[in-house]
């Protein structure tokens, strides 16, 4: 069990709500040419979240958590004024691009949905009558536990949109923590190493909950995450390669699935349906995965 998995373990009722345990597909949506190279390369990009299409995306709950913690009573301040001071750089980070990036943490994140056929999200990827998006489904639970044999350590779950459940999470996070610190506090034994212990923890419990919060308006997605941790720059760091995307320098860790990990593709709403249909097929036996279903958008088109 990897050190996440620990820490999650001290948070069961926030963990249940990101993944109930119970199986099924998740599905990745992308566009024709990154299918081609998915299947092709049998690898999913895991990109760092830092760098995500909208800045304000993780900013989003790196902010509410400095917000609760100014509205919480009864936090010790020493413990909870080192959070919102980490919380609060990171954040100006993000804003204001300060470069303290090396020898950090990094989350790599890539994003499924739960829903295979979700208007919201071929809408990312049509581009009129003749060119539409995919999405790869993937057995949840084969998936996760590949990456996790494959040492990858994945931290996975639903995203919530619902803010006063995301208020309810942190505050429970709060609590603990909190409590554990003043604990040990108060312990006859209690000593600085075990005082950063807690302070540490804390601030990776944050941060990996926070991966999984997203502003309500984005709803629709009804989106799945899995996280990679990665240290950047030690010996045991999985390589990373990067990608220029709309000027950046994207830094992204690439994982190699297992072809019985995938379930199917569905092919997004197309008024050539039927030629879409059979060249997916066509190019799913080129690369081995003729035994996968192919699925046709039932959203009607309109022009």
């Amino acid at each position: 069990m990897s050190y996440y998995d620990v820490l999650l373990e001290k948070i069961p009722k926030i963990k249940k709500i990101l993944d109930n345990d119970t199986n099924y597909t998740i599905y990745h949506y992308t566009k024709p040419e990154k299918l081609l190279n998915i299947l092709s390369g049998g690898t999913l990009r895991f990109s760092n979240a830092l760098y995500l299409n909208d800045k304000e995306e993780i900013a989003y709950s790196y902010r509410l958590i400095v917000h609760l913690i100014d509205e919480f009573e009864g936090l010790n301040p020493d413990l909870f004024e080192k959070i919102r001071n980490h919380f609060s750089n990171k954040y100006k980070h993000i804003v204001d691009g300060n470069n303290d990036f090396v020898n950090k943490l990094e989350y790599f994140t890539t994003s499924f949905s739960t829903e295979n056929d979700n208007l919201t999200l071929w809408n990312n990827y049509a581009k009129g009558k003749n060119y539409t998006g995919y999405n790869i489904g993937f057995d949840k639970k084969k998936l996760v536990n590949e990456m996790a044999e494959n040492d990858y350590l994945p931290i996975y779950g639903s995203v919530i949109y619902d803010k006063q459940k995301q208020v309810k999470i942190i505050h429970a996070i709060f609590k603990k923590w909190n409590m554990l610190f003043e604990r040990a506090l108060k312990s006859k034994k209690h000593n600085k190493v075990k005082l950063f212990d807690i302070l540490f923890e804390l601030i990776d419990v944050l941060s990996i909950v926070s991966l999984f919060f997203k502003n309500p308006q984005f709803e629709n997605e009804h989106e799945y995450r899995i996280v990679i941790v990665n240290v950047f720059g030690v010996e045991t760091s999985k390589p990373t390669k990067v990608v220029e995307k709309n000027g950046l320098f994207v830094p992204y860790l690439e994982y190699h699935f297992s072809k019985d990990s995938v379930t199917s593709i569905n092919i997004g709403p197309t008024f050539d349906e039927n030629i879409f249909y059979t060249s997916t097929n066509r190019m799913l036996s080129n690369f081995g995965y003729q035994d996968k279903e192919v699925y046709r958008s039932k959203i009607p088109l309109r022009y």
